[in-house]
């Protein structure tokens, strides 16, 4: 009989009042910097307690939990381990209903430490309050807007939930999810996890309809069967993403020093997650690169990928990181070849990876997918260099503003730009004749400056920016912002760059979504230059084709599972 673990820890994530234990004035304390977090993000009524400072922050401070006047759902703990017994006592009394231990001395620290955390857990659990830590780095709800953290840290709403043992890692995580702009709805620093064990935020995080993934870190469990039994259910929905380090005897000595957890046997551990669906990567930087994958792509229905390089030792890499792991680069037939024959230079690889060979014709480069797409032999597409093409818009650009043009060449191109105007307004059209002959001239005219002398990519490239337009993937904004580059009428808070930047981007990442609509597979891009992407528009560039790969490689083991659980496998 498993417990109503979202009735028992709703007012953890969801308080409205807060009373912070050990806040205070002293900036060489965590009491300080936590206090500051708390007031930066929470909304609610926050209550300062030291016995011996009168305000803090513009706060009124109080002597102990039992003199608030008002009623408190959270209470969080800076104060030392010895003292945070009597301190839970006075919370019991009080009628708190949640808290977050930050402080450390627990269980971690030896015979002693176990001692005193018993004693806290024995009192929390006389007066029903469930409880983070100890020893933890706090915790964050994006329902009620509150950083309960040691420290503040750049933290975004969003899809992902995360419950960490470490909590260095998941601050680090954290961070590094709001740098590529994708935001947590809650993450966990659960220390040394006394009360709430991982599997219980991994339930309550199962059955929160906000939450559209699941990471967590860990160091050990306390209860490997129950674990396993609830992160069994919850992947039958929603993906369930695992680091678990441990796997060398200098690691599992250090984490019995840091958490105080037994590290267990590694290959029970892989065995395990495997069993129940769990996904194990190796390092910070792959959790959140297959979390995105996961916000961004379908799931793939087998194992055959294609490639698309802008050059050939790009996609070298690429296909050894994905034969390496365990996918299949797929041989391209004949027919294929022909059609991609017409569309690029004699000197193109002619096999998959697809490399142009240099040919510098964009229409052509972004239609080429279409024919790998449409095999059906082709289960995804890896997209390699396909980030670069605005830095690529930006030294086209910034070259020309170093140049100095005579007045004819400037005058002809901006002719050029007017020129446009009428057609781009045609593609606002509600008349449907009007808009796919809009799309078409833009897109020839397009086609004449770089160069094309055949209509294959002109046709096909039209195709998809009408679907584009009609999906709502290329918006008003999007043309109107055109209309005011090639009018001159350019915001005055942007430079012609970054606004050439942002239509670029807006325009390319509505082709990869069209792709992904129309074909309902995975089509997972990446920078130029190796650089960290950023979540735009549902769309991610990741850094190399080897983290692409290793991103493909795992939903396609959570496509297989789901599989052989609904028996289709």
């Amino acid at each position: 009989m498993f417990k109503d673990i979202v009735k028992e820890l709703d007012p953890l994530f969801n308080p409205r009042s807060v009373a912070h234990i050990g806040a205070t004035n002293n900036l060489n304390k965590w009491g300080n910097s936590t206090i500051t977090s708390l007031v930066q993000s929470f909304k609610g009524d926050i209550y300062p307690v030291n016995p011996h400072e009168d305000m803090i922050l513009g706060l009124k401070v109080y002597r102990k939990v039992t003199d608030i006047p008002g009623p408190v759902d959270l209470a969080v703990f800076t104060i030392p381990a010895e003292r945070v017994a009597a301190a839970m006592e006075e919370c019991v009394q009080k009628g708190v209903k949640s808290a977050v231990i930050i402080s450390a001395g627990f269980a971690e620290t030896g015979a002693e430490g176990k001692r005193l955390q018993d004693e806290v857990l024995a009192i929390a659990r006389k007066g029903n309050i469930r409880f983070i830590g100890p020893n933890c780095m706090g915790y964050w709800s994006a329902s009620s807007s509150l950083a309960a953290f040691m420290m503040p840290l750049l933290v975004k709403p969003g899809p992902l939930a995360f419950v960490s043992q470490g909590g260095n890692v998941g601050a680090a995580i954290v961070v590094a999810g709001f740098e590529r702009g994708v935001g947590f709805h809650r993450y966990v620093s659960c220390g040394g996890a006394a009360d709430i064990q991982i599997e219980d935020y991994i339930e309550y995080f199962g059955r929160d309809p906000e939450v559209k993934v699941i990471m967590t870190y860990i160091e050990g469990l306390n209860d490997g069967k129950r674990f396993t039994e609830v992160v069994e259910r919850v992947t039958k929905d929603k993906p369930v993403i695992i680091i678990k380090p441990g796997k060398t005897e200098a690691a599992a000595k250090a984490i019995r020093s840091h958490s105080g957890a037994m590290a267990g046997t590694d290959e029970i551990y892989d065995a395990a997650f495997k069993k129940m669906g769990a996904l194990r990567v190796e390092t910070p930087e792959e959790m959140l690169d297959v979390a995105i994958g996961f916000l961004t792509q379908p799931l793939p229905k087998g194992k055959n990928v294609a490639i698309i390089t802008p050059g050939g030792s790009y996609g070298v890499l690429c296909a050894d990181a994905c034969e390496q792991g365990g996918l299949n680069v797929v041989k391209l037939p004949e027919e294929t070849i022909r059609e991609l024959d017409k569309m690029f230079p004699p000197r193109w690889s002619r096999q998959n990876p697809v490399d142009p060979a240099g040919d510098r014709n964009l229409i052509a480069y972004l239609t080429a997918p279409i024919s790998l797409l449409e095999l059906p032999t082709v289960d995804s597409l890896i997209f390699m260099g396909f980030g670069g093409f605005t830095l690529f818009g930006s030294l086209i650009f910034q070259q020309q503003a170093r140049t100095k043009m005579n007045e004819e060449q400037q005058e002809k191109n901006s002719a050029i730009l007017k020129a446009t105007v009428p057609i781009l307004e045609g593609i606002k059209s509600t008349d449907p004749v009007v808009r796919a002959a809009s799309v078409k001239q833009f897109v020839a005219g397009v086609g004449v400056t770089l160069g094309v002398q055949n209509g294959i990519e002109v046709d096909k490239m039209t195709d998809l920016v009408i679907a584009a337009r009609e999906s709502g993937k290329i918006g008003d904004k999007l043309i109107d912002d055109f209309i005011n580059l090639a009018t001159g009428k350019i915001d005055g808070s942007k430079s012609r760059m970054a606004v050439i930047n942002d239509l670029l981007n807006g325009f390319m990442n509505a082709v990869v979504s069209q792709w992904i609509m129309r074909y309902g597979k995975p089509v997972i891009t990446t920078t130029f230059t190796e650089q960290q992407g950023t979540l735009v528009d549902d769309h991610y560039d990741y850094a190399s084709g080897n983290r692409a790969a290793r991103v493909l490689l795992q939903l396609t083991k959570y496509y297989q599972y789901l599989s052989r659980e609904s028996g289709s496998a």
